[in-house]
């Protein structure tokens, strides 16, 4: 049995296994060699907050015969939302002031999800593509907060009804039952990473992991420190070494050797036990562990934007997170914890609160609406710009933005998608946001593509020719959607010229599908490939840092088998009369070695490791314009 008494011991392994968890965590995204596997240091924080919350719950009960509701909420209330505020806010003045503010209305939506309790559902509807993966995410940690926060919200109410009207083996069986439910659908659903990742429902059974071993706890009384400890050092091990295991089955591993841990963990004097588990720096990282948890992601991701790797980064960011997180336990998280607050539900503190609310649903509609036409919204936009570090020192946006992508003025990835809003079409049923009209109508290059395509719109968008060049951005692969408007081109073109990027031999053959349906006289012009980049370096964070970073252009060769594709394309072109090829890849890279970013001369070609920026895109100007000379003007 589990009694007052031993609850300080409890505590003191708890918090030392706590610590162990949140390093775990801080190595994995420091991203050091063999902890690939240090996320799991969250799964096991769901163990733990199952075994804790049903050791509070259970512990009343049994003392009071009752259990009160509000108590306990605002008990966690004070526990969680004092210093989470208080750093995530801290942490979003950074974003506001040194991150690239293209990245600042997903931060917006997240901080304010966190502080509701719900960025895991955030993470779980958004639509990752690309652009967002530039950089990672000062609030990417905030999930497993959600998903706590969901089950100290529903499961006293379950503990609470199984405590009262369901017998103890019967509270046994249940829970247990639960966690073969859980972990099944886990396995069945796995493909579907994002979702038993950022789902309360395929992450409940971990917490009634840690709910269980305390029900098996009070009837097992087998204690033994070796057994305990061993389950912990493989617990460790098997997060330090690579595996070939499913998601599903390496959280499951992982939270039943804590649970062993914490099952037969004895309260004795063992000399080994107390070095390992009991030692005054594990339980001082377990104490602050929670403040620890918040700052870390925050603070590796502003260094690693702004300074370079070297020997020292792994001690000096473990420092001033150390700091941060002592400072923030002791002066917010400690101080609020045992905060004495009283809440009457008066009419007065009810508007209070809704005053509140109204005010946060105000200032998310204004910062987070799409709306181009909203002036608030555009001074508060111009506002916060004028604070940001990179915007004032470099000019960030207008530089590597996708999104100031555009043809004659207006932005691509506003009037020229697939879900684009603003449609206004011509008289040829094409969108005039997307066409930069020509002088006559004698050609029309109907450009369309994916994002690789896309990089090729600041060239043509540059480029002084009498032709009509228009663009239709499409999510994937080339479709048949367009055939019947780009056929119909020719009542009012003399010559239509359809234009697409060719990343690979598979978007070839489509191309080569597509090409049967059009009028005989309709030209192909083939885009060839632009550099991507293998060796690891990240443009857009040596640009921010203004360090030269190189890469090797045969490494992409190899990688993607370029030279066979050039073949190809060019076979095409040589027996079929339609057929033109632009090959754009000496003009971004002449040579084996070149630069993402050049620091003298401060160019930026590339965004990340296969778009090019605006001015990488601009680079191919001269070099089309004397193709198409050569081409179009014979």
């Amino acid at each position: 049995m589990i009694s007052n008494q031993n609850s300080q011991k409890i505590l003191n392994h708890i918090q030392s296994l706590r610590g162990i968890s949140v390093l775990l965590v801080f190595f994995y995204h420091l991203k050091l060699k063999y902890f690939n596997y240090g996320y799991l240091g969250v799964d096991i924080f769901f163990v733990i907050s199952g075994f804790v919350i049903t050791l509070m719950i259970y512990q009343e009960i049994e003392k009071t015969n009752k259990f009160n509701f509000y108590n306990f909420y605002k008990k966690r209330f004070k526990r969680i939302y004092p210093v989470l505020f208080f750093i995530l806010t801290i942490s979003f003045v950074l974003v506001i002031f040194f991150q690239p503010l293209e990245l600042f209305t997903n931060n917006l939506r997240v901080y304010f999800s966190s502080l509701f309790g719900i960025s895991n559902l955030h993470y779980l509807s958004s639509k990752k593509d690309y652009f967002d993966t530039v950089f990672d995410d000062p609030f990417a940690h905030t999930w497993s907060l959600a998903i706590e926060i969901q089950f100290y919200i529903l499961f006293p109410l379950l503990l609470f009804c199984l405590l009262n009207y369901i017998s103890f083996f019967k509270n046994i069986f249940l829970l247990f039952l639960l966690i073969i439910i859980g972990v099944s659908f886990s396995i069945y659903f796995e493909e579907n990473i994002k979702l038993i990742f950022y789902s309360l429902e395929f992450r409940f059974w971990e917490f009634c992991i840690g709910a269980l071993t305390f029900f098996l706890k009070k009837k097992i009384k087998f204690e033994n420190c070796y057994l305990s400890l061993s389950a912990l050092l493989i617990l460790i091990f098997f997060i330090l070494i690579p595996k070939e295991i499913s998601m599903p089955n390496i959280i499951l591993i992982s939270c039943i050797l804590a649970s062993i841990f914490i099952l037969f963990y004895t309260n004795n004097n063992n000399k080994i036990q107390n070095l390992i588990i009991e030692n005054k720096f594990l339980l001082f990282m377990g104490n602050i562990s929670y403040s620890f948890y918040l700052w870390h992601l925050p603070i590796i991701y502003f260094y690693d934007l702004y300074f370079l790797d070297n020997l020292l980064r792994g001690p000096l960011l473990f420092s001033i997170i150390l700091s941060l997180s002592y400072f923030s336990f002791k002066f917010i998280e400690h101080k609020y914890r045992y905060l004495i607050i009283n809440i009457n539900f008066n009419l007065k503190n009810i508007i209070i609160v809704l005053i509140l609310l109204s005010a946060i649903l105000m200032i998310s509609n204004l910062t987070l609406k799409d709306s181009y036409n909203n002036s608030t919204k555009l001074k508060l936009k111009n506002f916060i710009y004028s604070l940001n570090y990179l915007e004032n020192k470099i000019n960030y946006t207008n530089r590597v933005a996708y999104y100031k992508i555009n043809i004659n003025g207006n932005e691509i990835y506003r009037f020229c998608t697939e879900d684009s809003e603003e449609i206004r079409l011509n008289a040829s049923k094409l969108r005039k946001n997307c066409l930069k009209k020509g002088i006559n109508n004698q050609r029309i290059f109907f450009i369309e593509g994916n994002s690789y395509t896309a990089h090729f719109i600041p060239m043509f968008n540059e480029i002084n020719i009498n032709d009509s060049i228009y663009y239709n951005h499409i999510g994937g692969s080339l479709t048949d959607n367009s055939i019947d408007l780009i056929n119909n081109l020719q009542r009012d073109y003399n010559e239509v010229v359809y234009v697409t990027h060719v990343l690979n031999e598979k978007y070839l053959s489509r191309l080569l599908e597509i090409q049967k349906k059009f009028n005989k006289d309709i030209k192909i012009l083939i885009l060839g490939t632009t550099p991507h980049i293998y060796s690891g370096v990240k443009p857009l964070e040596c640009f921010i840092k203004n360090v030269s970073c190189e890469y090797d252009s045969s490494e992409d060769f190899n990688q993607r088998n370029l030279k066979s594709l050039d073949l190809k394309i060019k076979d095409v072109v040589y027996n079929n009369l339609n057929f033109e090829y632009f090959d754009s890849y000496k003009s971004i890279c002449a040579n084996k070695i070149c630069k993402v970013f050049d620091k003298e001369k401060d160019l930026i070609t590339h965004r990340d490791d296969t778009h090019l920026t605006i001015e990488g895109s601009l680079l191919m100007t001269q070099d089309f314009l004397r193709f198409y000379k050569k081409t179009f003007q014979k």
